[in-house]
């Protein structure tokens, strides 16, 4: 059996310890916006680097608390992460705007992965999320 060692301080999938994730609290304040409309803004947001099949890019997570869920609506649109869960994905509308799937929660995180829970995440293609 091939030994494999453990990444310390982080999440590992239980079937595959080899695929996992590490997180931290940046002491920053981050705002996330669509064109000048802030879409949330937190000085709590959660960093998550993913390491699978390849090292994925860090993601900033806000805390639900501190986005807009006024302009945000949950969509039919969902995926499921084999280390994190099962996520809603969430569509913007102001009254001109209307994009789709611009963020995701992972509304049913998986029990190691709770980090997770109550924390949305922003599509950078769509939104610009910048420290302040």
């Amino acid at each position: 059996m091939e030994q494999i060692t453990l990444v310390k301080d982080a999440v590992h999938r239980p079937d595959e310890p080899r695929h996992f994730m590490e997180y931290a609290y940046p002491e920053t304040d981050y705002v996330a916006k669509i064109g000048s409309t802030i879409v949330a803004k937190s000085g709590a947001v959660l960093k998550l680097s993913e390491v699978g099949y390849h090292i994925y890019d860090p993601v900033l997570y806000f805390p639900l608390a501190d986005a807009r869920m006024d302009l945000l609506h949950a969509s039919d649109k969902s995926s499921h992460c084999p280390l994190k869960g099962d996520t809603t994905y969430y569509d913007f509308t102001d009254g001109d705007t209307n994009l789709e799937a611009i963020a995701w929660c992972y509304s049913a995180a998986f029990d190691f992965a709770d980090v997770l829970t109550n924390y949305l995440a922003f599509d950078g293609r769509k939104v610009t999320v910048s420290e302040i």
